[in-house]
């Protein structure tokens, strides 16, 4: 690959240079964010107003399960979270390096290239 690649987002005519190293979303990075995100994890566990005691095991595994969760997103960088919301919208994308698209091109079919 070459320093740069590109988002290619061909429903918005948009083309993102982004790291070199970002090629797309973990399995397991998809799959925390829909949890994360999900119905299932908002159960409200107002955990302030309650003593250790009182949390049930089904509350302690709720709170594991976030917090293993949110810990596997914790290198998550801002490329990967505009991944995550281009899947979670259903917008179609591409990865690709500077190598194998054609800047000029994409320009002259309406793309607007943002450049990091």
């Amino acid at each position: 690959m070459g320093w740069s690649n590109f988002i290619i987002i061909p429903s918005l005519n948009i083309a993102i240079e982004v790291s070199r190293d970002l090629h797309d979303l973990e399995d397991y990075e998809e799959k925390a964010f829909e949890y994360l995100t999900s119905e299932e994890f908002d159960e409200g566990i107002d955990i302030e107003n309650r003593t250790i005691r009182d949390l049930t095991v089904r509350d302690l595994a709720t709170l594991f399960t976030a917090y293993d969760n949110t810990n596997s997103l914790k290198g998550l960088d801002y490329n990967k979270l505009l991944l995550v919301w281009l899947k979670s919208r259903g917008i179609d994308y591409e990865i690709k390096s500077e190598y194998n698209i054609d800047k000029e091109k994409l320009e002259q079919e309406g793309y607007k290239i943002i450049w990091r």
